[in-house]
């Protein structure tokens, strides 16, 4: 029966898309500013090739299916070729086309993830494709190939980096004991999910409190081999960071502090010679630097992916400021108390009516912990 056959036929794209979508994963932390891509080659039913962007300035995805197919012996022409996110249509700063790529190794058949939002080539890709006489197919598994690049479909539009807010606590929501201790809120399991979260990130943001306590280093170490660390940044409006802060020695990329005008020049430029880079920012009522001022900064920088790890203080400011669009908390099985530190501070609410919603809510159990996630409308 036609419908029959119709539905085969997408449950077999679908099929081969997850095979993408698993190849594009590989790069997880690797490609920034570029997006993650993944693309496999089907001839006869039968894979010939698979790719992977790996890192930006590295062959695209498709690029690299063809090389994998080659290298096996199979000819590409009159194939189909699944790819996670639609193919470029402009020359990058160091890469080619992929449309013409695709057009001149005689693909017949071409079945797309998700849409670039990029304006450059949102649905110019497809269009060029249909141009030359290739059967194109869009948004297989669309909703698992966006949501594997969020942070680059809100980068690439706007400019502005995608802003996770990471916290850990107890049950009772304390990021710390009152004494200030707070090593260690999680077991090793939780932490290793936390340095994902880094790998994947390009800069992480704590505040000044959170450096005089912990004198932490920042950097993904756990859960594999890393190729790539995020870059440091403190919120420090009196430039309060010591010289010797494991963040500063642990780091070969620019260690950030944000600081307010008026800051003591001696302490600048010797945080400048130590190789950190000040910023000097507007400030709330606070004191601390306004989020659209720090992420526009953090964005030039090339920052698609900002991980805002605390303490409590960041933690509010940066929700006041609506400049959260996702959040992951981790809670652990232990209770403090009411003399602990709070996971987040004054947020002026007055009325639950005017609480910050979360939607999109997902749990995930790790042992007798768990990891709590939810977009901020």
């Amino acid at each position: 029966m036609p419908g029959t056959s119709i539905h085969m036929s997408r449950d077999k794209d679908e099929t081969f898309m997850s095979l993408a979508l698993r190849q594009a994963k590989k790069a997880v932390g690797m490609t920034s500013p570029n997006p993650l891509v993944g693309a496999v080659l089907v001839k006869r039913g039968r894979v010939i090739g698979k790719g992977h962007h790996k890192r930006a300035g590295l062959p695209h995805a498709e690029i690299e299916a063809f090389l994998d197919a080659e290298r096996g012996g199979s000819g590409v022409s009159g194939s189909t070729m699944y790819v996670t996110l639609e193919p470029c249509c402009h020359t990058g700063k160091r890469t080619p086309p992929c449309v013409n790529a695709v057009i001149d190794k005689k693909i017949s058949r071409v079945v797309v993830g998700a849409l670039d939002p990029n304006p450059k080539v949102s649905g110019f890709g497809v269009e060029l494709l249909r141009a030359s006489g290739i059967e194109v197919e869009t948004r297989v598994l669309e909703e698992r190939c966006r949501g594997m690049n969020e942070d680059y479909n809100k980068f690439i539009v706007s400019g502005v980096p995608f802003v996770t807010l990471k916290l850990a606590a107890t049950l009772d929501g304390r990021i710390a004991a009152g004494s200030g201790d707070s090593k260690w809120i999680g077991s090793e399991a939780q932490r290793r999910r936390a340095h994902g979260l880094r790998r994947r990130a390009d800069a992480v943001v704590v505040g000044i409190g959170t450096v005089l306590t912990d004198n932490p280093r920042l950097t993904a170490r756990l859960g594999g081999g890393v190729a790539r660390q995020p870059f440091p940044v403190v919120l420090d409006s009196r430039l309060r960071i010591p010289l010797d802060a494991e963040l500063i020695r642990a780091h070969d990329a620019p260690v950030v502090a944000t600081t307010a005008r008026g800051a003591k020049a001696r302490k600048l430029k010797r945080l400048q010679d130590a190789g950190v880079r000040v910023l000097t920012l507007e400030s709330d009522e606070e004191g601390r630097p306004r989020w659209d001022n720090l992420l526009y900064e953090l964005g030039r920088m090339g920052a698609m992916n900002v991980l805002v790890e605390g303490g409590g203080g960041v933690a509010a400011s940066a929700l006041r400021a609506r400049a959260v669009d996702k959040l992951v908390w981790f809670y652990a099985p232990k209770i403090v108390g009411g003399d602990g530190l709070g996971m987040v501070g004054a947020l002026g609410i007055e009325s639950i009516g005017d609480s910050i919603h979360v939607k999109d809510i997902k749990i995930t159990r790790f042992g007798d912990e768990f990891m709590v996630e939810g977009y901020l409308s």
